[in-house]
């Protein structure tokens, strides 16, 4: 078999890869090739557990694919020849390809623990087979215990929380929760929304063993404390997946990652990499970073599409801005850029700002929200370097706007003087909007600063 396009990986890099190629190439063949039949959309994974009533209200349809006229295949590729420009796949089919796209992903890590392959021990997998096979162990569990206080290890921990009859830890070897994203009042703010919720939180903590027979039935902490368990999830993180890769004799990174330029081309003609498998570089300092996000996946998907038969679009994607977000309990987080903690650690010379109003205006509407807004600028340019956001739902769309921000290098002053829509049942009041007055506060030390 042949194919103009052949794209290895079904995740939303893959699928937007296939759908960006198809529509700007309309006379290529184009296959996506996944290995998983039944793909779930991996960012609502947590929620599958409660939230919805059906899990396959969160199945990956191929539809889009199909109706584009884009083939897909379910096989596992097992060899990649870039000089004969195939692939191999399991059945022993081959097929060769004018432009390759590996989208694989990542694949999750497991600490050597002892114990950690006993019966009852669980990681995320991105099939809905394995998804129902937890939550149907999620619901017969009593006492559950999570081992990563990241993204997915709280937002595990905040699902959960909701059902009945459940007892909750989560374990994390930092000093925080979701230390990499957020500066400490933010993390303490995550913490203090789950801890009300009833999960108990064992931070600057490492699992020693997991005990039982055949099944979990404790884990043990350093230090000695052991804390009963009949389930055990693993959330500590997760690595490129980049075996194809490495036989096809593509240039991996110091760090493992498939290398790529900034058009997603590997450093073999006619083969790309995008989403999480391939090298991410930060926006301000180009080094590389392990951010691995749908968001940042879909924006590569689309340069790496756009410019398979040449560069269409230039500097499409200038470098990770890191925008996260998330839900907890009630309270929406999210971050973009640099934080005040990852500045420093940088050697990047910053002032930071904070404001805090309510969602709506009088506060006294039904349902008003705190919403807090702290921004990090370069005190003598005025540029944003960061943001970070808590408050109602709204939230996840703020971060956008100042992800937008960060990518086209606003200053201070514009952000002082932005014009902005508001209502009452919508947004905070004109005259004490947070986004408008952490600017005006920064532009204040700045002006201070030049007077000193």
């Amino acid at each position: 078999m042949k194919a103009n396009v052949v794209v290895v990986g079904g995740g939303p890099a893959g699928v937007i890869t296939a759908l960006t190629a198809k529509s700007v190439y309309p006379e290529k063949s184009v296959c996506l090739i996944k290995d998983i039949g039944d793909s779930v959309i991996p960012c609502a994974i947590p929620y599958m557990m409660n939230t919805m009533p059906d899990p396959q209200q969160n199945a990956m349809s191929d539809k889009p694919l199909e109706n584009a006229d884009i083939e897909v295949k379910i096989a596992k590729v097992i060899s990649l020849d870039t000089a004969a420009k195939n692939i191999s796949l399991k059945s022993g089919e081959k097929i060769s390809y004018d432009r390759l796209v590996l989208a694989t992903g990542t694949s999750s890590v497991m600490p050597p623990i002892p114990g950690i392959d006993k019966e009852g021990v669980f990681t995320i997998r991105k099939s809905m087979a394995d998804i129902v096979s937890l939550r149907g162990r999620v619901h017969e569990a009593k006492k559950i215990l999570i081992i990563g206080g990241g993204f997915i290890g709280a937002e595990f921990a905040d699902e959960i929380s909701q059902m009945e009859g459940k007892e909750i830890h989560l374990i994390e070897v930092m000093p925080k929760l979701l230390l990499s994203a957020f500066d400490d009042e933010f993390c303490d703010k995550v913490e203090e929304v789950l801890s009300e919720e009833g999960v108990k939180l064992h931070l600057n903590s490492r699992v020693e063993s997991i005990n039982g027979e055949h099944r979990v039935e404790s884990v043990t902490l350093k230090g000695g404390k052991t804390l009963a368990a009949d389930l055990v999830l693993v959330s500590i993180g997760a690595k490129p997946a980049i075996a194809l890769a490495q036989k096809g004799g593509l240039r991996i990174t110091d760090k493992g990652s498939i290398w790529v330029d900034d058009y997603m081309q590997t450093d073999i003609e006619g083969v790309f990499a995008v989403g999480d498998c391939a090298l991410k570089r930060d926006f301000f300092t180009r080094r590389e970073v392990p951010v691995w996000l749908a968001s940042t996946a879909t924006a590569e998907a689309r340069n790496a599409g756009v410019n398979l038969y040449g560069i269409r679009v230039l500097n499409q994607v200038p470098g990770t801005i890191s925008a996260f977000s998330t839900r907890i309990g009630k309270v929406s987080f999210a971050s973009a850029g640099m934080n005040c903690r990852t500045g420093k650690r940088e050697n990047f010379r910053s002032i930071s700002s904070t404001a805090v109003a309510y969602d709506r205006h009088p506060i006294t509407l039904p349902e008003a929200c705190e919403c807090k807004v702290k921004l990090c600028f370069s005190p003598r340019s005025g540029i944003i370097l960061g943001g970070q956001v808590y408050g109602c739902a709204a939230v996840g769309e703020l971060i956008n706007v100042i992800a937008l921000a960060i990518q086209k290098g606003v200053t201070v002053r514009e952000l002082d003087m932005i014009q902005i829509a508001t209502h009452p049942l919508l947004t905070a009041a004109p005259t004490v909007h947070p986004l408008i007055n952490a600017a005006h506060l920064a532009l204040a030390q700045m002006r201070a600063a030049v007077t000193e």
